[in-house]
């Protein structure tokens, strides 16, 4: 049967199980060497709506155009562009003013270093930020957390465990602030639902009426999130 995606199929008796991945826009297969091909089409077709969301998603999430870090380049914060304006210094410093994040340095000829720059300015801007936040909802929800971590993820915005420890990606600092509070909503809420039940999100709805509006934003924009 054809498909409108790539199909790279592994067989082997090292396993006794079916496993799909979704990358680059492929479905990887790995299947026991004694299952058909036949079989494996009928596996493909009782997977076939899962298969179309991982590719959709993937590719939503894709960064649109890879920056090159130059005077007028877009950069988001809080959910709004600013240009990129570089200034020539001794010192290096980030100053944002109404439409522009500024960047002073000696290197402003040297891509790697400037990326550098700004991300190390977006990662302490956003623990500030998510911090403040996070402690705002803990005590509004009447939850708290044990320990926050912060880092960059492939597949998740946010997450909460069991163990009350909570870990966000700092680059959501570039999405609106709506955006942002219905993250940290829907992560504390997970300590009390620790699942996607009606009665979680019936939990995130009473702390954000709108959470709707902002959870789609964050699956349509995922991929501008990036520097």
């Amino acid at each position: 049967m054809k498909y409108n995606f790539n199909i790279k199929i592994k067989k082997t008796n090292r396993i006794r199980t079916v496993s799909f991945l979704v990358k680059n826009q492929e479905l990887l297969i790995s299947v026991p060497k004694f299952i058909s091909n036949k079989e494996i089409d009928r596996l493909i077709l009782s997977k076939i709506n899962w298969i179309n969301k991982k590719l959709s998603s993937e590719k939503l999430n894709t960064p649109l155009i890879a920056k090159s870090f130059v005077n007028g380049e877009k950069l988001m914060f809080f959910g709004k562009n600013y240009s990129l304006k570089l200034e020539e210094s001794c010192f290096t410093n980030i100053v944002l003013d109404l439409n522009n994040i500024i960047v002073s340095s000696m290197d402003i000829n040297n891509q790697d270093k400037v990326k550098n720059i700004i991300r190390n300015w977006y990662i302490v801007e956003s623990k500030k930020y998510l911090i403040k936040t996070n402690s705002y909802y803990e005590k509004l929800i009447g939850v708290s957390t044990r320990k926050l971590l912060f880092g960059e993820y492939k597949s998740k915005w946010g997450s909460c465990n069991s163990q009350k420890r909570a870990s966000y990606d700092w680059r959501i600092i570039m999405a609106p602030i709506e955006v942002i509070h219905y993250l940290v909503i829907h992560e504390l809420c997970h300590i009390i639902h620790p699942n996607h039940s009606q009665y979680f999100w019936m939990l995130v709805e009473k702390y954000m009426k709108d959470y709707k509006l902002h959870k789609k934003w964050l699956k349509l924009n995922s991929n501008k999130l990036v520097i």
